[in-house]
């Protein structure tokens, strides 16, 4: 499949000719790929018993669980990489001429989730959350990331570092986060921004690869330095 980009001036006269016309055609050649997005989107619907006006006030739940069919559509059924995920261009394609209904019942005609604001396009950042906590498979990703909110995306997305991402530590993170008791006040939010505060100073100067015990163990002293 050949994946199109679209620029940054591109995309804004694209949004600029919804408020023209009151539509939002879509690219006819990528009709599979949207209408898997959209059946994806429909199967989250009704896992959650809501309506498509429901899906802007449903956040996080209607996000992760569209994140989770996002990711197995486009990796599995399109051959999807991580070159690619990392190409906005792309990801301004698919928001403004794959799914921009979509992307509108979320987040209406906010442009820095469509094209404007690179970190935070939205199909863009629920598939790197998702590639950030995998966790083997879909299952086990969704258990590790039941507890979240929409910070924990904004924390962990959008602190790729000078190197870009470490995805084994993310990984590693994101397991450790998930089997914290919410109960006990240890998984929140703020723990987490804290802890990804925390990572992005040591990693300057220590390697978690070769922290004594690994990263597995890196990672638990990140959490126990606030438990002090």
């Amino acid at each position: 499949m050949k994946w199109k980009t679209i620029s940054k001036s591109e995309s804004e006269k694209v949004m600029e000719s919804w408020n023209s016309d009151q539509s939002m055609p879509y690219d006819s050649e990528y009709e599979f790929l949207r209408s898997e997005l959209i059946k994806g989107a429909e199967e989250v619907l009704q896992e959650l018993n809501i309506q498509n006006y429901e899906i802007k006030s449903a956040g996080y739940d209607f996000d992760l669980l569209f994140g989770l069919k996002l990711y197995e559509i486009l990796n599995h059924n399109f051959g999807f990489t991580i070159r690619l995920a990392s190409n906005n261009g792309v990801w301004r394609f698919l928001s403004l001429k794959v799914v921009p209904d979509l992307v509108y019942l979320r987040w209406e005609d906010n442009a820095g989730r469509y094209w404007k604001e690179t970190r935070r396009i939205w199909l863009k950042a629920l598939w790197w959350y998702i590639h950030l906590s995998w966790q083997g498979s879909a299952q086990e990703t969704f258990e590790t990331l039941k507890g979240n909110t929409t910070d924990e995306i904004v924390q962990l997305v959008e602190r790729s570092g000078p190197s870009g991402y470490r995805i084994d530590l993310c990984r590693e993170i994101m397991s450790f986060y998930g089997s914290l008791d919410t109960e006990q006040k240890k998984r929140s939010s703020q723990v987490f921004r804290r802890v990804m505060k925390l990572n992005t100073a040591r990693i300057k100067v220590i390697e978690p690869g070769l922290f004594i015990g690994g990263e597995e163990n890196y990672v638990k002293g990140l959490f126990n330095y606030f438990e002090q």
